[in-house]
């Protein structure tokens, strides 16, 4: 109901005077291959895991798909929004993705779908995270770490895991694992969860229960969202939607505890958000495209103060391809500039069915809002407010 609404939403606002001038996105990738963890998954239940016949971290192929039907919903969105016409938009969008694979196949994957072979996708050509998406730290002193560490502490520590660790237990049948026999520890919730931020780090690293549940979640929740038959994800013992938010608890707290902290957020953002700072002001291009990681987007949101949202029929706050979409508005009876954002996103089941999003099945969009930049009924705030704020930040 909200979805339908919402794109109903925009063309009425086109037709009473508003016009919509720019669209500016950053996205995370689509569906992934698990990635190598800290601890082999092989060593943490004694059944045998699914196969996936990629390499670790890499789009699959129905990742390739979603993303693809993603941005032919987008371009036509834009289309019927009149901020791109029917041609190769050319100069007027572009397109840039982190250094990582599963980044630059979601980006060419999206610009595919929404333009055809006309737009090239960019990058840069090193081995390590492009700098502007890089989480590295700049205030090295001990003060600063030392906060970072409480304010993690504190995130962390403010959820009961204990019940996230059991069904993780039974789940994956950790007592007869082979960690279990090897380092002693049988029951994950006595898996003592350590953060260590020390000089040489970029952010705080987890060891322990919550970085061993992170890991076992993330590969159960990459299978379903993969569409892998039931009897694959988790090997069939995640039967309900009550069971996923349980252990989902423990990526929650995982992704608060690395990449939530407000002091922490403000510092490594700068890249990030000086070079979007840019685009906002300067940026001259109608439809702008930043394919990341989730944290990337936790980050930014954190940083700017955007209030707490809920994304329904989602299970994770920084979904498989989503987008948060910042747009451009222009009221012309009060010749003012304003802003929206909306998270624009598939609900889970829509991920795992592989459903193609267009305009008369759209994906979710959820309007998000600015400590500082109260939103009007409409969901605008006005655009000289949002730049106040990115110069403050």
């Amino acid at each position: 109901m909200f979805l339908k609404l919402t794109i109903f939403m925009t063309t009425f606002l086109v037709s009473n005077g508003y016009e919509l001038k720019q669209v500016i996105v950053l996205s995370r990738h689509n569906i992934r291959a698990p990635f190598r963890y800290d601890v082999s998954t092989d060593l943490l239940s004694p059944k045998p895991w699914p196969t996936w016949n990629m390499e670790p971290g890499a789009l699959t192929s129905k990742g390739r798909l979603l993303e693809h039907h993603m941005g032919k919903y987008f371009s036509d969105w834009m289309i019927k929004e009149k901020l791109l016409d029917n041609n190769c938009p050319g100069d007027e969008v572009f397109v840039y993705a982190n250094t990582r694979s599963r980044t630059k196949e979601t980006a060419k994957a999206f610009a595919e779908g929404a333009f055809g072979d006309c737009v090239r996708i960019f990058f840069k050509n090193i081995t390590d995270h492009d700098p502007i998406f890089r989480f590295k730290v700049r205030n090295d002193s001990a003060e600063f770490k030392t906060a970072v560490l409480n304010e993690a502490k504190k995130n962390l520590n403010s959820t009961d895991l204990r019940n996230a660790f059991l069904e993780l237990n039974r789940i994956v049948d950790f007592g007869n694992s082979s960690y279990c026999k090897t380092e002693k520890v049988c029951d994950l919730s006595e898996a003592k969860t350590e953060i260590v931020f020390e000089t040489n780090m970029d952010i705080p690293r987890i060891s322990g229960g919550v970085n061993i549940g992170w890991s076992l979640v993330d590969s159960f929740l990459m299978a379903y969202y993969d569409g892998m038959p039931t009897k694959n994800v988790a090997w069939g013992q995640i039967q309900t939607k009550t069971q996923w938010e349980s252990i989902m608890a423990i990526l929650r707290a995982y992704l608060e505890t690395r990449f939530e902290a407000k002091i922490l957020d403000r510092d490594i953002v700068l890249p990030l958000l000086e070079y979007l700072s840019d685009i906002f002001q300067n940026g001259k291009r109608k439809f702008y495209l930043l394919v990341a990681q989730d944290a990337n987007i936790s980050v930014l949101t954190t940083s700017l103060n955007f209030k707490h949202y809920v994304l329904h029929d989602q299970l994770e706050r920084t979904p498989i391809g989503g987008k948060v979409v910042f747009q451009k508005w222009y009221d012309k009876e009060k010749d003012q500039d304003l802003l929206r954002v909306d998270y624009v996103y598939q609900s889970t089941e829509q991920i795992r069915d592989g459903v193609e999003v267009g305009l008369q099945n759209p994906p979710q969009w959820q309007l998000l809002e600015m400590e500082k930049c109260a939103v009007d009924e409409n969901g605008f705030c006005p655009w000289n407010d949002f730049i106040s704020i990115l110069n403050s930040v």
